[in-house]
């Protein structure tokens, strides 16, 4: 594990770095003002990068030598909802924001251990109602509609 999280984060050093280098050919608004076309990707950039050491500084002074087989079932529940992340991105285009994404929700809370039924549709349903109103009303982010548009 400790030498995994060292090359994990050295990797993601590389990203960070690649990323303020990419930002440096976005278009410039000019004016003096702070937040342009590069404002939220130099955030993302150095928060990657920030982190990335701190997880390498940290797996350098661990003394754990654990390790995590790739069929544990952790690894294995992991795999899943990578899967399942797919597919709703699929599905997201398909049958759209306001369908899609309450089912994935509640599949993915159901598979990770909640059993109450109601507490399911209630928290997949006040989710999306809750991310559909940030970006689509207050934030005027187009979702995808799919077959409802």
């Amino acid at each position: 594990m400790k030498k995994g999280n060292m090359i994990i984060s050295i990797l993601f050093i590389l990203i960070g770095i690649f990323v303020l280098i990419e930002i440096t050919t976005f278009p410039s608004i000019g004016g003096g003002q702070i937040t342009g076309p590069d404002f939220f990707p130099r955030i993302l950039a150095f928060s990657l990068i920030g982190l990335s050491i701190l997880l390498f500084i940290s797996s350098m002074l661990s003394k754990d030598e654990s390790t995590t087989g790739l069929f544990e079932i952790y690894a294995i529940k992991a795999y899943i909802t990578m899967v399942s992340l797919l597919v709703y991105m699929i599905l997201l285009n398909v049958i759209g924001f306001i369908i899609a994404t309450p089912l994935f929700l509640f599949g993915l809370i159901r598979f990770y251990g909640m059993k109450h039924y109601p507490k399911l549709v209630l928290s997949s349903v006040l989710v999306t109602g809750i991310i559909y109103s940030v970006f689509k009303l207050l934030l005027a982010v187009p979702l995808p509609t799919g077959i409802l548009g």
